[in-house]
């Protein structure tokens, strides 16, 4: 993994999240005392990643004295500060300081993804950008009816069908840096990759936490502590 570099995107806002965001950017919203931040940069550390470069924007001096403070010194890591940008701007500047292969993570985005397993399938592939997918639970159970509207079944929060995006997408840089350049938009960035014809799916099985609300924040600190590199 030494050859790999995460690029975490940090630069949002985080509105819903106030009043946290009011005096911190959202990566470093606390869970049970400790920043979102640095559960994934130690999470990344512990699967041998030892790059970062951290896409910062609003309040970026806050995550510079971050890493002055609380990040082990033997990790290299960049901020790289591209202001009130969108995410595909804070990558394209972002790109440079990239050599090999670059993983592309959330900053408010929390899983234990096997990464030998993602570098793997990506290698099998041949793909250019390899993306980790999730299936999430319904927020709501849900109800089973027959033909004749008879009542089956009850079902509490059951995963949905459809898989989502939670970052944690592995790049080849140089290959992926045209269409990098070529797009205004995350979206339009990722599909322009997903065109190609070799961008690949892993399907994560194991745990994840996106934190963009108040709600999501008082969870994550209940379940946080599963979060671990042995159950991935």
């Amino acid at each position: 993994m030494s050859d790999i570099t995460a690029v975490i995107l940090c630069g949002g806002k985080g509105e819903r999240l106030r009043p946290f965001t009011e005096h911190l950017p959202k990566p470093l919203v606390p869970l049970n005392g400790k920043p979102i931040l640095q559960y994934l940069l130690e999470y990344l550390a512990q699967s041998r990643v030892r790059h970062f470069v951290l896409c910062t924007g609003y309040k970026a001096e806050c995550i510079d004295q971050f890493v002055r403070d609380q990040c082990d010194p033997d990790w290299d890591i960049r901020c790289v500060n591209s202001g009130d940008a969108g995410m595909t701007q804070r990558l394209k500047d972002a790109w440079p300081h990239v050599q090999d292969q670059a993983l592309i993570c959330y900053g408010d985005t929390l899983a234990n993804v096997n990464l030998e397993r993602l570098r793997q399938r990506h290698s099998q592939t041949g793909a250019i950008a390899t993306m980790a997918l999730y299936r999430p639970h319904s927020p709501f159970g849900v109800v089973k009816f027959d033909r004749k509207r008879r009542i089956q079944s009850f079902i509490e929060k059951p995963r949905l069908p459809h898989w989502i995006n939670i970052g944690f997408i592995l790049c080849d840089a140089k290959q992926t840096a045209e269409y990098l350049r070529a797009t205004p938009n995350m979206v339009e960035f990722l599909a322009g990759l997903a065109a190609s014809g070799k961008m690949f799916a892993y399907e994560h099985a194991g745990k994840h936490l996106t934190i963009n609300t108040e709600k999501e924040r008082q969870q994550a600190e209940s379940e946080i502590e599963f979060l671990s590199i042995l159950d991935a």
